[in-house]
């Protein structure tokens, strides 16, 4: 190498470095799975509290009847809430690996966009966020 090309070769790789770890902006399905990780993250919380409150009514029922049905209750929150773990689990195997590549600003307004939904009143809103439940556009 010449000496004459010597002192350029740090510059060059001073400008190339930060070109191959410049981050690239997230897909759609990106988005979208960053937006039902929250969105489920809500859920499980929500799951959770059902939970304890549907155990707390057992202990206090008034009648063995009234007991059972909170019993029974409890076992399909459960139930759900493994559900709930599983597509979250899902979710989070296609992101991590991910997310160092990605826009980060990107993902957090999914994110907020997630959070925000799944506490809305509004239908529409809810019907779009239950479709997490089931991230049938991930690879199997």
């Amino acid at each position: 190498m010449s000496l004459a090309v010597k002192p350029l070769l740090p510059l060059a790789l001073s400008f190339a470095t930060p070109l191959l770890a410049q981050q690239q902006p997230p897909t759609g399905d990106d988005l979208r799975t960053m937006y039902c990780v929250e969105v489920i993250r809500s859920q499980i919380e929500l799951q959770h509290h059902l939970i304890a409150s549907a155990d707390a009514a057992a202990a206090s029922a008034s009648t063995p009847a009234l007991r059972q049905q909170w019993i029974t209750t409890s076992a399909e929150l459960l139930q759900g809430l493994a559900l709930l773990e599983q597509a979250r689990y899902r979710l989070q195997t296609y992101m991590l690996p991910r997310i160092p590549a990605l826009d980060p600003a990107a993902l957090a307004v999914a994110v907020r966009a997630g959070l925000a939904d799944s506490q809305s009143g509004d239908p529409v809103l809810l019907i779009r966020a239950s479709g997490c439940q089931n991230p049938a556009w991930l690879p199997p």
